[in-house]
């Protein structure tokens, strides 16, 4: 198992691509802490992964609730090796002309400003044990500029530029502090999470446009985004830092 004895934590890790993840880690051997907002959700996920794992329930907006949760890991393993930035959310689609400043803030402040908190303290706990490799759930979205959906290309595209200037950063330790890696990873359409069955027979319109918008044409499992967080994750990546991953069906290479 290549996760034997390390730690982890999981934002959003009840459902889709995060659970996918947690389940991934567990079963490589790691103890996973998960985050969701949902406290069914995370209960059920809890009971789905076991007693290698435990979900927080908070917001990771939440300052002090995100706080304490490293706090809470480094009482009790005292170190962090891996980490998966993926809670996130996305919005009804409107034009900038219709903008509504309340929920534009709300989509910043979840996908851009909750990663950014989680960051700065998986750094620090990571530096000062044994280093260790962080991997952001950011979206094709944050490369190609998605029109009606301007708060979350805009917010994925800020946590692509975040994760490049984290991995500069912790590139070349500082002295007493060990190296941390940072990457993204760029999913295209992916089933669960946001792409529900039931929400993509609301709006047949849009699921449609996602269909037409990759090569091959159709949605991404979570497995498969997994796949690549786990590469990025493992000592297979070592000397991969920076790189924003695209796992997307073929989206930005162009328009079909």
């Amino acid at each position: 198992m290549q996760y034997e004895n390390k730690v982890a934590v999981v934002s959003g890790g009840t459902r889709g691509i995060g659970f996918n993840v947690a389940k991934k880690l567990v079963n490589e051997g790691a103890f996973v802490y998960f985050t969701g907002r949902n406290k069914e959700d995370g209960l059920l996920a809890q009971e789905k992964l076991g007693a290698q794992s435990r979900y927080i329930q908070l917001d990771v907006t939440d300052e002090k609730a995100v706080n304490a949760l490293f706090e809470l890991i480094e009482k009790e393993h005292g170190r962090l090796d891996l980490a998966v930035n993926n809670a996130g959310i996305t919005t009804k689609r409107a034009s900038v002309s219709e903008l509504d400043l309340q929920e534009w803030t709300r989509v910043l402040n979840i996908n851009l400003v909750g990663p950014l908190h989680f960051m700065s303290r998986q750094i620090q706990l990571m530096q000062k044990g044994n280093g260790g490799s962080i991997v952001n759930v950011s979206s094709c979205g944050g490369i190609l500029g998605q029109p009606r959906q301007s708060a979350y290309s805009v917010s994925k595209a800020a946590l692509n530029m975040l994760t490049q200037i984290a991995a500069i950063e912790c590139g070349v330790p500082e002295e007493g502090k060990k190296l941390v890696r940072v990457n993204a990873v760029c999913p295209g359409p992916t089933m669960g999470g946001m792409n529900t069955e039931e929400r993509l027979r609301a709006n047949p319109e849009a699921t449609a446009e996602k269909y037409r918008n990759t090569a091959l044409r159709r949605f991404a499992e979570p497995e498969e985004v997994t796949a690549s967080i786990n590469f990025l994750l493992s000592d297979d990546a070592s000397y991969t830092t920076g790189t924003l991953l695209s796992v997307d069906g073929g989206f930005i290479a162009g328009k079909f």
